[in-house]
């Protein structure tokens, strides 16, 4: 890991933190934001299953015979059912 650093004046850090704040990110994330390219989006499935409580319940819904499979008809129904 690499650290970078600049000398601001103590009012444009208060313009940074704020701005920061009311996106709802860190310093570190909102200057990030606006200096880089987006990344891609993960996509819905890769990220329920980042999170090893979720992945074990999808494979485990995966893995039962046909007839018992669950059909959800939002990504919302899916979230509710994994209780995210």
């Amino acid at each position: 890991m690499s650290r970078l650093s600049i000398e601001i004046d103590a009012e444009q850090h208060r313009q940074i933190k704020t701005l920061a704040t009311f996106s709802g990110m860190s310093i570190k994330d909102f200057i990030l934001s606006k200096v880089l390219p987006p990344k891609e989006e993960a996509d819905t499935t890769e990220q329920l299953l980042s999170h090893p409580e979720n992945k074990k319940r999808l494979l485990e819904a995966v893995n039962q015979p046909a007839k018992d499979h669950l059909v959800f008809e939002s990504i919302e129904d899916l979230k509710d059912a994994l209780g995210v």
